[in-house]
């Protein structure tokens, strides 16, 4: 008989059962909005402001394709995340997420988490990319797919202590820059040949 709050695969330092809490718990789930788009003082400033579609190709963002001012921030119910925030889009790409690497805002299609100190947010990150299917499944809506901020907060997830949450975290980071490497060495030769084709055949 397995215990279900004991992973399959562990560091061998590591024991003791992890422990169930709801992602509210452990961190702040906030939302986003949208300034006025007839007000153009409220664009076009330095402020990041992300939608949706900009998320979950690469693990970390640093610049959204618009920007807006801190009268846009003002006078919108866009709020300023801070560095290191896992942006989650709620509607439309479900589940597919990305991690802020400076101060940024989002539209309202997201329920942006805010991980506390006692937590890593890279470990959160990657324990989160493994329910999409149950973020999914806990959307509901007649146009479109949609979960809420407090289906989110509701969220039960499993954490073992900080030092494993990070061991964890060290590791899987290290196998995302190895593929990282080999993704690009494979975009290289297929420039390469190409280059070769354009020579060979012209």
């Amino acid at each position: 008989m397995t215990n279900e709050n004991v992973p399959k695969l562990r560091f061998k330092e590591f024991t003791g059962e992890w422990e169930t809490v709801k992602l509210g718990e452990i961190s702040q789930i906030t939302g986003g909005g949208t300034p006025s788009t007839d007000v153009q003082e409220y664009w076009d400033g330095t402020i990041n402001w992300y939608t949706p579609s900009e998320i979950g190709e690469d693990k970390y963002v640093s610049d959204s394709n618009r920007k807006i001012t801190k009268k846009g921030l003002d006078h919108s119910s866009a709020k300023l995340l801070p560095e290191y925030t896992i942006l989650l889009p709620t509607r439309a790409t479900i589940g597919e997420m990305s991690i802020i690497t400076k101060e940024s805002t989002t539209n309202q299609g997201f329920q942006s988490v805010i991980v506390n100190e006692n937590s890593n947010f890279e470990f959160i990150y990657y324990l989160l990319s493994t329910l999409k299917k149950t973020l999914i499944k806990n959307a509901s809506g007649s146009t479109f797919l949609e979960i809420s901020g407090k289906e989110i907060k509701k969220l039960k997830i499993k954490l073992p202590s900080l030092k494993e949450q990070e061991k964890i975290a060290n590791f899987l980071s290290k196998v995302d820059n190895k593929i990282s490497m080999i993704k690009e060495q494979l975009t290289n030769r297929e420039e390469f040949k190409k280059g070769l084709l354009q020579q060979m055949f012209v």
